[in-house]
């Protein structure tokens, strides 16, 4: 699942959507939901594109406990994507997921804290859980980390330490990172990790800050 993502979105190797669909088909077929209802997202292989399809894969994974359904089904609340929209109940699919220390739905919590998402708006818990996430390689959760460094967000205002981030960011792959840089006056050229230093970040759908403090859904998937 972690790899099909990787080439979905160009993370870490060039992106390729065949090869992802290829190894997300073949997860689907030995079972895994979460990657089940990706295929029925996108309508790869034999599986027929449809929302409501994919709801129901993520709806049987949480059943079985799996983290990148209750993650995804999260956002799926979150955006009212195939559901009634309601942001309680992605904050608690969210916290469930971050409970088995997946690192997508630490940092999509730590958003929700963030700017308010079916819960009181906490800037510096929102701060704790991007840490958290960025601790595991998570690429969204290392750039909302750096917006709050940027701005002061939750955190004494660093700009270096944001500079900084920004550019772990941009060496996982984030684009919207090197746009920000760019911003900021800085040249760079991001230096991918090496295979074996690649962390286990995994998601569908990811929150992230954009230049004005708000959600960029435009970037990772939707």
């Amino acid at each position: 699942h972690i790899l099909g993502r990787y080439y979905l979105w160009g993370e870490y190797v060039e992106k390729d959507e065949k090869r992802a669909s290829s190894i997300l088909v073949d997860l689907a077929g030995k079972g895994h939901w979460g990657s089940r209802g990706w295929c029925h997202k996108y309508g790869y292989g034999p599986y027929e594109k449809s929302v409501e399809k994919a709801v129901e894969c993520y709806r049987k994974g949480v059943e079985e406990g799996d983290e990148v359904s209750l993650c995804n089904l999260g956002y799926c609340f979150r955006n009212g994507t195939g559901v009634d929209k309601n942001e309680k109940e992605a904050v608690s699919l969210y916290h469930r997921a971050a409970k088995k220390g997946y690192p997508a739905a630490i940092s999509n919590l730590g958003y929700c804290y963030d700017i308010g998402i079916g819960v009181e708006v906490d800037k510096k818990k929102a701060v704790q859980l991007y840490s958290q996430a960025a601790d595991k390689g998570h690429a969204s959760a290392i750039f909302n980390l750096a917006y709050c460094y940027r701005n002061g967000d939750g955190v004494k205002k660093d700009k270096e330490k944001a500079i900084e981030l920004y550019k772990k960011s941009a060496d996982l792959g984030y684009a919207i990172a090197m746009d920000n840089l760019k911003r900021l006056g800085i040249a760079y050229t991001p230096c991918p990790p090496k295979q074996e230093q690649q962390q286990e970040e995994e998601e569908e759908e990811e929150e992230v800050k954009g230049e004005a403090g708000v959600s960029a859904s435009t970037n990772m998937e939707e």
